[in-house]
């Protein structure tokens, strides 16, 4: 035997070996496939039954979450308004010089107008 045909031998052997895998990987990519059709379709009819049989808690949930999520923004807005009435109050209380060192200022805050 020659070393050309030993070599179109194994070229032959690997192309055997080649499409027999591509084969067996062509039949798992379409089990695969199928095993994951039956599981979507199983999840799918499962969440179906598991909606209808709880639907009512469901709904129940949901209107409690809406109150809640109300309620809060309810309350939030109460205390910014709170906020902004005290501050308004404490800004018409206090009033300050613009600058504390400024000598017109220190004349009117003076303690006593007796000379």
């Amino acid at each position: 035997m020659s070393y050309a045909e030993e070599i179109e031998r194994a070229a032959d052997e690997c192309r055997r070996r080649s499409a027999q895998l591509l084969d067996e990987l062509e039949q798992i990519n379409r089990a695969t496939a199928a095993t994951s059709r039956e599981l979507a379709e199983t999840s799918a009819a499962g969440m179906r039954e598991f909606h209808a049989a709880h639907a009512d808690e469901l709904a129940k949930a949901r209107a409690e979450l809406a109150e809640r999520e109300r309620l809060e923004t309810q309350a939030r807005e109460q205390r910014e308004a709170i906020a902004r009435s005290i501050a308004a109050r404490k800004a018409n209380r206090e009033v300050l010089p613009v600058d504390q060192e400024d000598e017109e200022a220190a004349f009117y805050q003076r303690e006593s107008w007796l000379i």
